[in-house]
């Protein structure tokens, strides 16, 4: 009987013992399936941030312009902005931010979230030169140039009776007069200025530079003999030249412009490098996704291609040159060392 119920009791702890294995291997199977929905979900995490970087731009998007409204970065910026619809499927809001030639509206891109929302409207001078100049709150590496759009082309004019037919004429007499011959600008250290302070590196002459408060009050001067000469954006001058009123001896630019086919640049007349002018690019924050860049190049590439922009900047004279992010950094990089040099030149820094 003992026996028995020993036997009995033995069986009974044999089924204990395969009913908790039995369990124990339900519940690693049900810690399988737990699992399975969690690795789903990360799956699912990892395919939404990328459909978010590829559904680019899922929301609005600001643009910030670092001048007032109403000036040529504004006007360019915001006929951007129109010819825009349709190809980029969310609203650019343009934000005017005035202040210290800019930097103030660049300091604010610079701050601004890199989730590739927050756009800058750049331009040479303020990415650039001026740096060197002008105090800032941060340096050429704290943002990232998306690509170039185009640029304001500097013209050298003369009034219309004025005893210069060529370049080579001018110079001419610079040489054999030195600080005679008269040369106005819109304002002393701005990249026009700059250009013509280029020259008389260039060329080895020495002229007498005569700074205006802008372009408005230097072009009658220019008209009226005032100064025998002016270096001016292209769109500032296209009426005067193509009436006859001014002579333009040459534009400082890579290639000739669309605006005055006819007039040759400084590097066909023999002055190597006298090329620049007021660029224009789109830049953001550093560390936006590497994805997210690329479509903003592509998507703005496609704006500056189409008819829309085409025909904005023909009526504003504007040349349009695309660059992409590397070339046009290395643009920027060649004007900031060769302003830099002429700033020591003339003092303004050591």
């Amino acid at each position: 009987m003992k026996r028995q119920t020993f036997v009995f009791k033995i069986a009974v702890l044999i089924s204990i013992l395969a009913i908790l294995a039995a369990c124990a291997s339900k519940g690693n199977g049900g810690q399988q399936a737990n699992n399975a929905p969690e690795t789903n979900n990360a799956q699912e995490a990892n395919n939404g941030a990328e459909a978010k970087e590829t559904d680019y731009p899922a929301k609005n998007i600001e643009l910030i312009v670092p001048f007032n409204a109403g000036g040529v970065s504004d006007i360019l910026a915001r006929s951007f902005v129109e010819a825009s619809t349709g190809i980029i499927n969310q609203p650019i809001t343009v934000k005017n931010v005035d202040g210290a030639s800019g930097t103030v509206g660049n300091y604010q891109l610079v701050q601004a979230k890199p989730d590739g929302y927050t756009w800058l409207w750049a331009s040479t001078g303020h990415i650039s030169s001026s740096l060197h100049i002008t105090p800032a709150q941060y340096t050429r590496d704290d943002f990232t140039v998306v690509n170039k759009v185009g640029e304001m082309v500097v013209a050298i004019v003369v009034p219309k009776d004025s005893p210069f037919q060529t370049l080579d004429d001018y110079i001419k007499y610079a040489k054999e007069n030195p600080g005679k011959l008269t040369v106005g600008n819109p304002g002393e250290g701005t990249v026009v200025a700059l250009l013509a302070r280029l020259l008389e590196d260039k060329a080895g002459i020495q002229l007498q530079h005569v700074p205006y408060q802008g372009s408005g009050p230097l072009l009658p001067s220019v008209l009226g003999n005032h100064v025998m000469s002016a270096f001016m954006n292209v769109p500032e001058v296209r009426g005067q030249v193509e009436s006859g009123e001014l002579r333009a001896l040459a534009v400082l630019s890579e290639k000739r412009v669309d605006q005055l086919p006819d007039v040759p640049t400084a590097e066909e007349q023999g002055i190597e490098g006298l090329a620049g002018g007021a660029g224009h690019y789109i830049v953001i924050p550093n560390n936006v996704p590497e994805e997210v860049v690329r479509k903003i190049d592509e998507l703005t590439k496609a704006v500056y291609e189409s008819d829309k922009f085409k025909e904005l900047m023909e009526q504003a004279g504007y040349q349009l040159g695309y660059k992409n992010s590397a070339d046009a950094l290395k643009e920027l990089d060649e004007w900031y060392e060769t302003t830099g040099e002429l700033y020591k030149k003339l003092g303004m820094i050591k």
